[in-house]
């Protein structure tokens, strides 16, 4: 039988999936906060996996400072799914092709337009995969009154 907290994990897993691009917040090198909308390809245990340039500020960020925040929401329906993790380049890894080829797919989804960074050199760019260590649903669509049902903690990694 389902719990609260395991219908809100298929919700909010269904949501991450269901979207492709979101907000990332990193620190510099200096400890300035830095937000960028990124495109992106997740898992089914919260893990996002990006693309981006080694020369970009956020590359900088990510080697000077691992930790990391990412949002994804929507004005429509009122939700939103928030993701505290480590982020780690993973180019080298052997499941580094196929992911770039999932993220290109993602970032190619469009007929019109393309993700900025598939227009660049492939060379200078890096697959970054962020492990979630926190992560919070919150659903405010269907909520009466007050915050009881709207913010969900699901459980990840080895909590």
């Amino acid at each position: 039988m389902d719990t609260d907290i395991d219908h809100a994990r298929k919700e909010a897993l269904a949501f991450l999936l269901r979207h492709k691009s979101g907000v990332l917040a990193t620190v510099s090198p200096e400890g300035n906060v830095h937000a960028s909308t990124i495109y992106y390809i997740a898992t089914d245990d919260f893990n996002i996996y990006l693309l981006t340039l080694i020369d970009s500020r956020k590359y900088q960020a990510l080697l000077a400072h691992p930790q990391v925040a990412f949002t994804v929401s929507t004005p429509e329906v009122p939700q939103t799914l928030q993701i505290e993790g480590v982020a780690m380049d993973i180019s080298l890894s052997d499941e580094a092709a196929k992911i770039k080829e999932e993220l290109f797919a993602v970032l190619n989804s469009n007929p019109w337009f393309y993700g900025p960074v598939s227009k660049l050199d492939p060379s200078m760019s890096a697959i970054v995969w962020i492990r979630p260590t926190w992560v919070r649903w919150a659903d405010y669509a269907f909520a009466e009154d007050g915050d009881a049902h709207i913010f969900k903690e699901i459980p990840v990694g080895n909590q």
